[in-house]
C-alpha cells in the first residue's frame, strides 16, 4: 500500500495519477480517501509547477567547494590561496584529460550521448501530427498530448 501511495505522488500525468489512486482505492478505500483529504496540488508531481521559483542555485556549490578546500582553509591566507589555486589547476587538468577521451564526432559527454540515444529511441515510437493551430499532437500507444509551440507548454504538465 505504501508503494501505491508513492507511485501516486510520483505520477507526472493526471491520468496516471487517477489510475494509481484507483489502484490504491481497490486495495484500501479508506487509504485512498485519507490520501485525497490533502490537496494533490501540494504533494503530487502531476500538479507541480515546472517553473523555477528560485534562481539562487549556488548554495550547494558553495557548500561543496567549502568542504573541498577544508584543509587549506586553516592555513595563512597566501598559503591557503596557493593551495586552492593548485587544487583547481589539478582538477581542471583531470577534467580536460577525461574530456579528451570522449568521442570527437559527438563532442558531448558519454552520459549526455547515452541520454540522447535513449530519448531518440523513445521519440521514434511517437507519432506527431500538426493540429492546424499553434502546436502538435504527440501520441505513443494510448498516451496522447498536445504541445503548444508558442506557449512552450504540453498537456502532460
Amino acid at each position: 500500500m505504501k508503494k501505491l501511495m508513492w507511485w501516486a505522488a510520483w505520477c507526472t500525468y493526471e491520468e496516471d495519477f487517477k489510475d494509481q489512486l484507483n489502484a490504491l482505492g481497490a486495495l484500501s478505500e479508506e487509504a485512498a480517501k485519507d490520501l485525497v483529504k490533502f490537496p494533490p496540488q501540494k504533494w503530487c508531481r502531476t500538479y507541480f509547477d515546472t517553473v523555477c521559483k528560485n534562481q539562487m542555485v549556488d548554495n550547494n556549490f558553495t557548500e561543496s567547494f567549502n568542504s573541498w578546500i577544508l584543509v587549506p582553509r586553516g592555513k595563512p591566507i597566501l598559503k591557503m590561496l596557493e593551495e586552492i589555486r593548485v587544487k583547481i589547476m589539478n582538477r581542471l587538468r583531470k577534467k580536460e584529460k577525461e574530456a579528451e577521451t570522449w568521442n570527437i564526432y559527438y563532442k558531448h559527454s558519454p552520459k549526455c550521448m547515452e541520454l540522447f540515444i535513449t530519448y531518440s529511441k523513445i521519440a521514434n515510437l511517437c507519432k506527431l501530427e500538426f493540429n492546424g493551430d499553434l502546436g502538435f499532437e504527440v501520441s505513443e500507444g494510448e498516451d496522447r498530448h498536445i504541445v503548444n509551440i508558442v506557449e512552450k507548454k504540453c498537456s502532460c504538465r
